[in-house]
């Protein structure tokens, strides 16, 4: 009788210990699925989905299951940081991921500092999150804008850059870029002269009087961060002024994705250099295809988008992470991460320990039209890797 209890007892040790093993990881996700950003965080989270369903399949994190908690940001700092508020506070999630903006990212690092809860930013890449902004609690997997704005320095070195505009929008992304790019020129191309810095408002729809600008100005190579609909509107207001035959135009805002260039078709301009984390058609990794082949299966389509890339990643992060770590607390979850390397479809990305931010190079390279493709792709593809060289 007592050795029958005995493995009663211990039979329910372990039941207990499988339930509290089995405890689901819940993950905040915090992306705009309406309005105008809708265009990035619907695809987002196509790609969040689909890393959480991969990991679920293959038995969880240790047992446990991840669980999507979703909140719709609007693309609006206030909203984001209400959202991620109650995430934590009446949902209990363990980890933040997502934003889109730098200024809607820094809204929900600001929680999760005043909380305690890890925020894994997989979008924004104002510089200061990284730096002045900086906590034990939010890491980057998206590139910044120091790296994104080194890499357009070393394209205007390239394309033989001698007068420089730079249109940048009136927040923290575009004054953070352009202090990046100027960084950047000073280590590649200090030869060049900068004669005109811009700034258009966020949502701003009519561009002409900075067209106006810029080709009164006397310039051959112009700097941008304009991104989606931004860069789309003033391309096609300055295509008819011929402004784009004369000079050469290098955006970040990653305006060589597959969203932009499938949506503009005949309408993409020349001479544009620009960025993106992932082309569907790039296979320079191997792991790339399975990746594309999958997200292609969910999408219905063989011409994937370029965010799910980011935020399948960052749930990634958050599992190995957590694996790591042992559990979802956010102490130890932090420690965790920092140092962390893990394989993406992209590469390998591996978190600085002391400035929390991922080295996440980009795809780089001019927009041209290529036979077989009805709008324009990226050719040839270089990776610039997330290194500044003092």
């Amino acid at each position: 009788m007592v050795k029958t209890l005995s493995v009663v007892a211990a039979t329910a040790a372990i039941l207990v210990g499988a339930q509290a093993q089995a405890k689901d990881i819940k993950i905040g996700v915090l992306y705009p699925t309406s309005g105008g950003g809708a265009i990035y965080g619907v695809p987002a989270m196509e790609g969040h989905n689909m890393a959480v369903d991969e990991i679920n399949a293959a038995g969880g994190v240790g047992g446990a299951k991840l669980v999507t908690f979703a909140r719709d940001t609007k693309l609006n700092p206030s909203a984001a940081a209400a959202a991620a508020k109650e995430l934590i506070t009446k949902e209990g999630v363990d980890v933040l991921v997502g934003g889109l903006s730098s200024a809607v990212g820094l809204a929900i690092s600001e929680v999760a500092k005043q909380e305690g809860v890890v925020y894994i930013a997989t979008i924004p890449k104002t510089i200061q999150m990284t730096t002045t902004k900086l906590h034990k609690y939010v890491f980057r997997t998206a590139s910044n804008t120091d790296f994104e704005g080194d890499a357009m320095a070393q394209l205007v070195h390239n394309v033989g850059g001698k007068k420089l505009c730079d249109i940048q929008l009136d927040y923290a992304y575009g004054y953070d870029l352009a202090k990046g790019i100027e960084d950047g020129l000073k280590r590649h191309a200090p030869e060049v002269q900068k004669v005109m810095d811009l700034r258009a408002k966020l949502g701003a729809t009519d561009y002409n009087a900075q067209i106006t600008q810029i080709l009164g100005a006397g310039c051959d190579v112009v700097t941008s961060g304009l991104w989606g609909a931004h860069f789309v509107n003033f391309a096609q207001q300055a295509k008819p002024f011929g402004l784009f035959n004369t000079i050469k135009f290098i955006s970040g805002g990653e305006v060589a994705s597959h969203e932009i260039t499938g949506k503009m078709g005949d309408d993409y301009p020349d001479n544009v250099w620009s960025n993106a984390y992932e082309l569907w058609y790039d296979d320079t990794v191997p792991a790339h295809k399975t990746f594309h082949d999958e997200l292609s299966k969910r999408s219905g389509t063989k011409e994937t988008a370029m965010w799910p890339v980011l935020a399948y990643i960052g749930v990634k992060f958050v599992a190995a992470g957590v694996e790591k770590a042992g559990s979802a607390d956010p102490d130890a979850l932090s420690a965790a991460l920092e140092g962390m390397s893990i394989d993406t479809p992209v590469g390998q990305r591996t978190i600085n320990p002391k400035d929390h931010q991922a080295n996440t190079g980009q795809f780089w390279g001019p927009l041209v039209k290529k036979e077989g493709f009805a709008y324009r792709v990226m050719s040839p593809v270089t990776y610039i890797p997330a290194e500044i060289a003092e």
